[in-house]
């Protein structure tokens, strides 16, 4: 068997490289994008089985044995026999036929546009991952469509983090530690104080374990204006959203958990699984590999998660996470986070403002809203 690693600036370009150089019964044994001198390209691991060699030659007629040799028996014999490739062969075969039944089906670029093709090959260098990728280009065949945003929006969806877009009363900011978790929660707190200047807006700490985070919460509250409050079990958060007045906004600080399910436990704990005045926003970093965002997906997905939220895209250098997390959670993202400053740096998600982070790299604050299309 021949395996070999290809590298390219596609997946189109690398199976082209395989095609041509252990041709059409070649198999893809994994593939990953990499960075290499500042660039995104896609390693694709590809294998060709060997034709089987003869397993008999021609002989010529065998000569007397030395009297020596006969005298080595069994242990020379079996040094100078050639071992057998049916076992090692059954067995590649079987593997095969497993890694054929999984593999996608073939993507035909050529029925796509130009345009299509230039912009899935970006997409695809941006770190689009190839389960979405396959999506897309089925979505697009398939609908007959000559552009890619319309079949990038039904699986990129939008839903801007808004009082009208989210009447909720109480809004749950989780994920892991580290993330800026609590600072988008006080800034989402600011913009909806502004939005509605004589709301109640409450910022409530559920993290009694975390000192530091409590009176940084509680320090950003004062400052603010905000109302502070703490929650440790279900008696608080009931009491705290029953008593909410009706305009109130609740927005709450849990703690980072580990174990997938942990959220949904913690939901069910704390008597907030089936309370329908609440919803979860999920935080995270374009930052984190693939791997780590799909664990955290599975770690805080609970009943009450309703969107996700992109922090410190300012420091990222490629934003296909968003289109891979949008195609495995099947959540809409709601807000976008960039810079350092407090009261500006958050924006409500829009279509257009993914669009120009994802294909121009420029961050909300870099343009107006209007350009936006807020």
């Amino acid at each position: 068997m021949r395996v070999k690693t290809f590298r390219g600036e596609s997946m189109a370009a690398v199976l082209s490289q395989v095609r041509q150089e252990l041709g059409s019964e070649a198999v893809i044994l994994g593939n990953q994008t990499v960075r290499e001198d500042g660039h995104c390209l896609c390693e694709v691991m590809a294998a060709l089985e060997q034709p089987e060699k003869p397993l008999t030659q021609p002989q010529k007629p065998a000569a007397p044995t030395p009297a020596r040799e006969r005298a080595a028996g069994p242990a020379r014999q079996a040094a100078t026999a050639s071992p057998g490739p049916a076992d090692w062969t059954r067995e590649w075969d079987e593997i095969k036929g497993h890694m054929l039944a999984l593999l996608r089906p073939r993507m035909d670029f050529g029925v796509l546009a130009p345009r299509q093709r230039l912009a899935l090959e970006y997409l695809e260098r941006e770190g689009v991952d190839e389960a979405s990728i396959l999506a897309l280009y089925r979505s697009i065949v398939d609908g007959g469509e000559d552009k890619v945003i319309p079949a990038l929006s039904r699986m990129v969806r939008v839903k801007p983090l808004t009082v009208s877009q989210w009447p909720q009363t109480a809004h749950m900011f989780v994920g892991p530690s580290g993330v800026g978790k609590t600072t988008a929660l006080v800034r989402q707190a600011l913009a909806a104080r502004r939005e509605a200047p004589g709301r109640r807006v409450v910022v409530v700490n559920a993290d009694g374990d975390r000192g530091k985070g409590r009176l940084l919460l509680r320090h950003y509250a004062e400052l603010s204006g905000l109302t502070y409050a703490e929650a440790d079990g279900p008696e608080g958060f009931r009491r705290l959203l029953d008593e909410a007045r009706p305009g109130d906004a609740v927005f709450v600080d849990t703690p980072s958990l580990r174990g997938e399910g942990a959220m949904a436990g913690w939901c069910r704990e704390m008597g907030l699984a089936d309370r329908t005045d609440l919803c979860a926003h999920l935080v995270l970093s374009p930052l984190y590999a693939p791997a780590q965002a799909a664990h955290f997906l599975r770690v805080y997905a609970c009943a009450p998660l309703s969107s996700i939220i992109w922090t410190k895209l300012d420091e990222a250098c490629n934003y296909g996470c968003l289109v891979n997390m949008a195609h495995a959670a099947s959540l809409p993202v709601s807000a976008l986070t960039h810079g350092p400053e407090l009261t500006q740096g958050m924006t409500p998600a829009s279509g257009k403002a993914v669009w120009k982070l994802l294909f121009k790299h420029q961050l909300p604050g870099e343009y107006s809203d209007a350009a936006a299309g807020v």
